[in-house]
C-alpha cells in the first residue's frame, strides 16, 4: 500500500486551492509592480501560506534585514524563476543571487509558488516524503532527513548537498503528483492542475499526518 493512499484528498485539495490562490496573488502583484507587498508575500511574512520554508525557520525578516537592496534583488530573481522552462536552473539562480539566508529550501518554494507547472519545492517536507516512498519506512526517512537538516546552512559545503537533493526530486515529485491524481480521483476529488504545487500539498499532508 502506498504511503499516501490514506490521505484525506478533500483536505489536500483544499490546501491546494489555498496555495494556488497565493500563486495568483503573487502574479497579480508582479503585474502591478508592487514590489514590497510582493516580497512580503513571497517570504511568507504577510501570509504564512506564501512560503512555509521561510516561516518555519523565521527566515523572512533575516533575508530582508541582512541584504542590501533586497527587495529589488528578490524582484529580479522572481522574474527569473517565472520565466524558467526547466527547474534544474533554480539552484544556480539562487546561488548567483547571493542573498544571505536565501537557500534552496526557501528559494525553491518561491520558484514553485511563481512557476508551479515547472518548478518543485525542495524542503524538509518534500525530501522526507521522497524518503518515505523510497524506503517504505517512516523511521528510516526520519533518520536520513536529520542528516540533510544538519547540512541546511549557509555553508559552502551544504550547497552541493541540497543542489543534488533538488535534482533528485524532479522525478519523485512528478510521480507523487501522478499517483495523487489517481488516488484523488478514486475518492471523487479533482486533482490540482499545477503539477508541482499539487505534489507539494501531498507532501505537506503526509508530513502533517505523521508529525502533527
Amino acid at each position: 500500500m502506498s504511503a499516501i493512499s490514506k490521505l484525506d484528498w478533500t483536505e489536500v485539495r483544499e490546501h491546494y486551492d489555498l496555495r494556488h490562490s497565493i500563486h495568483k496573488q503573487l502574479l497579480e502583484l508582479m503585474e502591478r509592480e508592487d514590489r514590497t507587498e510582493f516580497v512580503e508575500l513571497l517570504l511568507g511574512m504577510s501570509d504564512q501560506n506564501g512560503n512555509y520554508s521561510a516561516v518555519e525557520h523565521g527566515l523572512g525578516p533575516l533575508i530582508l534585514g541582512e541584504n542590501f537592496n533586497v527587495v529589488n534583488r528578490l524582484w529580479d530573481l522572481s522574474w527569473q524563476f517565472r520565466s524558467l522552462k526547466t527547474a534544474h536552473e533554480v539552484p544556480k539562480l539562487i546561488r548567483q543571487a547571493r542573498l544571505q539566508y536565501l537557500q534552496i529550501g526557501v528559494g525553491s518554494e518561491a520558484s514553485c509558488m511563481l512557476n508551479p507547472s515547472v518548478c518543485w519545492v525542495a524542503n524538509a517536507r518534500t525530501i522526507w516524503t521522497q524518503l518515505v516512498i523510497k524506503h517504505g519506512d517512516f523511521e528510516k526517512a526520519d533518520t536520513e532527513l536529520r542528516l540533510y537538516r544538519d547540512a541546511d546552512s549557509t555553508s559552502e559545503m551544504a550547497y552541493p548537498i541540497w543542489t543534488d537533493l533538488h535534482s533528485e526530486l524532479a522525478t519523485s515529485m512528478t510521480g507523487i503528483a501522478k499517483e495523487g491524481k489517481h488516488l484523488a480521483r478514486q475518492a471523487g476529488v479533482a486533482a490540482g492542475s499545477k503539477t508541482h504545487l499539487w505534489a507539494d500539498c501531498i507532501a505537506n499532508a503526509l508530513y502533517a499526518s505523521y508529525y502533527e
